[in-house]
């Protein structure tokens, strides 16, 4: 899961905080001095050091920056003593992300290891989802996601017919490429053909679709190939299939049930063997029972359905997403962003996307745009969110920054004080002591 590296003189302590590391599935090192601990992270992946102030031949704040400049991405808590609050804040300047005050309860460390190694590991999937961002591969980690990607795999198993619904902006023709780049798009010569049936006339959908005949009517100079015959050996995306004309529902129903068409004004039918997707945010049953859509023809599109979640129901995606398009953005606009402030990670974990993924998408590129610094902030979102989020970027002493994030949340607990201890991930009697 990672490895952990415990810097500390007291080897009662180094025993008993290993001890807890490897239950959690981490492999660890330990330390007594500076000089072992350099020695070791020089010689070894290091994820995260626990990494005490008092050191008996260095000062643990002054080794943080020569750590840093082995190691640039490693994760550093200080362990630090009752009185030393001018030396955590002086600490966190120099880049540790977080400090234990001694002495603390074995479950605190246990909660802020916890914390810290999701933290990792979310990096780490980010990085992954960038190696693979031209593969078809969904970029997600929530369990609302896993039913998802479980009826991507088989879908593209097989060459049935697929319906995926979902809200706007939830990534429907996403999903869809998924599909035809594991499946169909094993072959090189398979196509990927999409359709907005949204955005054509009602006019033109049908010569669009299946293509005319010359002299069919009295422009037509020539046979024009429709977009089904062009995607012949590949992939069929039908997206808003609800806006399709009525009068065309029985030529697709034909088309998927015995893979024949006919051109407009053509005498003889044409053989194609397609994998047909289609995809809707609308309600088809409800459209059925106004008798805008074909009950049959849903049926025959809905052999495998897909239905996607929406992004308010993809907590855990969300901050994956965001680094995933902040990194593409970035990179595109030759921009030196380092990542999202605190305060913009709690405004995007608290905003509803009523847009879905196409809303977070935009809404970071346009943060990338008009960016100057270093840190998004997010300010479109905080704005909305009067709470301790709105001003995370303030420059605060840490004793009010942690007043006020306790209070928040004891908000959010409605005063329930062992409900806020387990989201802050202390002890009640610690929380208690705060208070």
């Amino acid at each position: 899961m990672g490895s952990i590296l415990i810097v500390d003189d007291m080897e009662d302590m180094c025993y008993s905080l290993s001890n807890i590391v490897k239950k959690e599935g981490c492999s660890v090192f330990t330390a007594a001095s500076g000089a072992e601990c350099l020695e070791i992270i020089r010689s070894n992946i290091i994820d995260l050091i626990f990494l005490d102030i008092g050191l008996p031949d260095s000062d643990g704040i002054k080794l943080i920056p020569i750590i840093k400049n082995i190691t640039p991405d490693i994760d550093i808590v200080m362990i630090t003593g009752v009185n030393e609050a001018k030396s955590v804040v002086e600490a966190l300047k120099e880049g540790a992300i977080d400090y234990i005050v001694k002495p603390f309860e074995l479950i605190e460390f246990k909660s802020i290891l916890s914390r810290v190694m999701q933290s990792i590991l979310m990096r780490k999937k980010v990085h992954l989802c960038w190696q693979h961002t031209d593969t078809g591969k969904m970029i997600c980690s929530s369990e609302a996601m896993k039913p998802v990607q479980k009826a991507i795999h088989m879908a593209a198993e097989v060459s049935a017919s697929v319906l995926v619904t979902g809200e706007t902006g939830t990534g429907k023709e996403l999903v869809a490429q998924a599909i035809h780049e594991q499946g169909l798009g094993n072959n090189k010569r398979a196509v990927f053909v999409k359709v907005d049936c949204g955005a054509l006339s009602e006019n033109l959908v049908e010569s669009e679709l299946f293509g005319y005949a010359k002299g069919s009517f009295t422009d037509a100079s020539h046979d024009k190939k429709g977009l089904v015959e062009m995607a012949n050996g590949g992939t069929l995306f039908l997206d808003e299939i609800g806006n399709l004309p009525i009068s065309l529902q029985p030529k697709l129903l034909r088309l998927i049930e015995d893979s024949t068409f006919r051109k407009i004004g053509g005498l003889k039918d044409i053989k194609v063997q397609i994998r047909i997707i289609a995809a809707t945010n609308c309600d088809i049953e409800k459209e059925i029972r106004n008798g805008r859509f074909r009950e049959d023809l849903y049926y025959r599109l809905n052999v495998l359905p897909i239905v996607l979640p929406p992004l308010r129901d993809r907590k855990d995606d969300i901050l994956l997403l965001a680094n995933y398009f902040l990194h593409r953005f970035k990179k595109e606009m030759r921009k030196s962003i380092k990542g999202f402030t605190p305060g913009a990670c709690c405004a995007m974990l608290a905003h509803k996307w009523q847009g879905n993924v196409r809303e977070l998408r935009n809404l970071i590129e346009r943060e990338v745009i008009f960016c100057k610094g270093e840190w998004l902030t997010m300010h479109c979102l905080q704005s909305d969110h009067k709470t301790i989020e709105s001003d995370a970027n303030a420059i605060l002493p840490l004793k009010e920054m942690e007043k006020k994030y306790i209070q928040e949340i004891l908000n959010k607990s409605s005063n329930n004080k062992s409900k806020a201890a387990r989201l802050l991930g202390i002890s009640r009697t610690t929380l208690r002591e705060k208070l």
